[in-house]
């Protein structure tokens, strides 16, 4: 494979290189393009390879170590924010990274938050720090999503972020009703939408991230708007495979 193709595959998380891995590969085939990075770009301390699809109740990618030190954990630095992670223990993409700012742009002062699935904090942190809203509940089931949000809130002196650890669909209930719902999990879209509706004010907004597949020829966003048709706004996070799309949406109740 071409060196090319493989750049088109490489995210940079702080000093660590991540390379993402096709499914007719094995993580054996990157060992020397890994050990080639470390030799060319000295500011790259270790390399890791990840399968896209994710799995499990945290919702992870499949991590194999390729090359440098054996370390997941870095600091990381995202639209004026620096987070502390381990990408083998927290759901990290920076595919993401636009809908951050998008979302953050559009929090009005304050605004209560809820981020039903907030990982590491990168959500509900940047939506803190330029939004200025009352208050970003902040749920989460995953303990290492918790202790890591907790290490983010105090780095980022984003003081209004609430964490909370726990299952957010339990969780919820106890809360105050909010102007805005962000949902980042497209795999349980469905049942996220339900109770965000329960919970979001008459005049507020869900950011809800749907798993949408698709026919051929068939649009993504209008198949996720057709199930959500109180959608305002609908636009392609990413592919995860030729037939299957995350779409996030913002949503009228």
């Amino acid at each position: 494979m071409k060196n090319i193709e493989i750049w088109k595959r490489i995210e940079i998380v702080g000093d660590i290189a991540i390379i993402g891995i096709p499914f007719n590969e094995e993580p054996s085939d990157l060992i020397d393009y890994a050990k080639l990075l470390l030799q060319e770009y000295k500011y790259i301390k270790s390399v890791w390879g990840r399968f896209r699809n994710t799995s499990g109740e945290y919702r992870l990618p499949e991590y194999h170590y390729l090359a440098g030190e054996k370390r997941s954990y870095t600091l990381y630095k995202e639209n004026g924010c620096t987070y502390f992670l381990d990408f083998t223990k927290v759901f990290f993409s920076q595919t993401l990274s636009y809908e951050h700012l998008r979302i953050a742009k559009q929090v009005r002062k304050n605004e209560i938050i809820i981020n039903m699935f907030a990982g590491f904090g990168p959500f509900s942190i940047l939506a803190d720090k330029i939004g200025y809203p009352q208050k970003v509940y902040s749920i989460d089931i995953n303990p290492y999503a918790y202790y890591f949000m907790n290490c983010n809130i105090n780095i980022n002196k984003t003081y209004d972020v609430i964490p909370i650890y726990g299952d957010a669909f339990k969780k919820i209930y106890s809360l105050e009703d909010a102007n805005r719902i962000i949902s980042p999990l497209p795999e349980k879209h469905k049942e996220a939408y339900e109770v965000a509706l329960q919970k979001v004010k008459k005049d507020g907004i869900i950011n809800l991230f749907v798993e949408v597949e698709v026919k051929k020829g068939e649009n993504p966003i209008k198949v996720a708007m057709k199930e959500y048709p109180k959608s305002i706004f609908g636009r392609i996070v990413r592919s995860v495979n030729p037939r299957k799309y995350h779409v996030i949406l913002d949503i009228k109740p």
